[in-house]
Parts: structure tokens; sequence; C-alpha cells
């Protein structure tokens, strides 16, 4: 995984201007199929362990595609902690349904319309699925783009506990 482009994808749910992140993230670690990212900022530090498909299948051909991520984000000073999310590389459909699958358990995301690209799992479960993360082998992120093609992206979750773990001591 690229540094810069996982860089962009961290940014967009934070708010932070792209470039300054990239120049000030390290990364923690590669662990397996996941990596983990520390960026030193003003306001404190944000960690975030990421990685990239495997697979990916579409209902129709598709034209092109820019990169997609699952990630878990924490940032101590905004009492944000291992807040889950994907980028998925092409704008949802608004009405749009997003599922993960770990290994036959189902998990729903949440859409914001602010952000087209990204999905966030929902609160109440966020806790549970990172808990199904650490204990499955393979994820599977379901969603339907804004031109109605239905895409699933599978992901290996072979290093995300020590990926995480390492985070956890970066970002307490």
């Amino acid at each position: 995984m690229k540094l810069n482009i996982l860089m962009v994808a961290a940014v967009a749910f934070v708010g932070l201007p792209a470039a300054a992140l990239a120049q000030s993230a390290s990364p923690l670690g590669t662990f397996k199929d996941w990596n983990a990212f520390v960026s030193n900022e003003a306001d404190g530090k944000i960690c975030f362990v990421a990685s990239q498909p495997q697979d990916s299948k579409y209902s129709k051909p598709v034209s092109g595609r820019d990169p997609a991520f699952f990630q878990i984000t924490s940032i101590p000073t905004k009492n944000i902690r291992n807040e889950v999310s994907s980028i998925v590389g092409y704008a949802f459909a608004a009405d749009a349904e997003v599922t993960v699958d770990i290994d036959g358990t189902k998990f729903k995301m949440f859409l914001d319309a602010s952000h087209p690209d990204t999905a966030w799992a929902v609160p109440d479960q966020e806790a549970a699925l990172v808990e199904a993360m650490k204990h499955g082998t393979k994820m599977t992120v379901s969603g339907t783009s804004s031109r109605k093609t239905q895409v699933s992206d599978t992901y290996s979750l072979s290093g995300i506990t020590a990926a995480m773990d390492t985070m956890t001591k970066e970002c307490p």
C-alpha cells in the first residue's frame, strides 16, 4: 500500500488537509495485509490502520474507480476510538445500503451526503464489528454506486489484530 494514497484516504473523514497530514504521517508497521500509521498534528495524534481489497466484484462493467480502503481510526484528543469507515473509490447511491460481512456475520454502515464515497459503521455496532474483524478471516463490503452498480470488495483480515494493537499503543 502506498503511504500517500492512505493519507488521502484518512483525511476524507477527519477533515484535515491531505497535504498537511501526508507530510507528517509515519508508518508504524505492516502487519500481513494491514498497515498502521500515525500523524502528529498540532491538536494531537491521529492513528489509523488500513487495508485495501484483495478482490472486487461488480454487477456490470466499470470504466474506472479510485482506490478503496477500509480503515479504523483513533484520535485521542477528540475522544475518537476505533472509528470504522470505508472509502470505496466511487460515489454511493443516495439510498444505498452498505453492509459489511465478516465470515457470515453482517453489520450495517451509514452514509453522509457530504462524503459520498465513504461509509461509517453504525455507532452501536462499531465495537462488535471491530471484535468480529479481530476474530475473522475474510470481510466483504457491499454497496451500490450512484450509477446503480452493485459493488463487493473483499478484504483479508490477516494482521488486523497486530495492526490495531500497534495503533492502540501509539494512540491509547
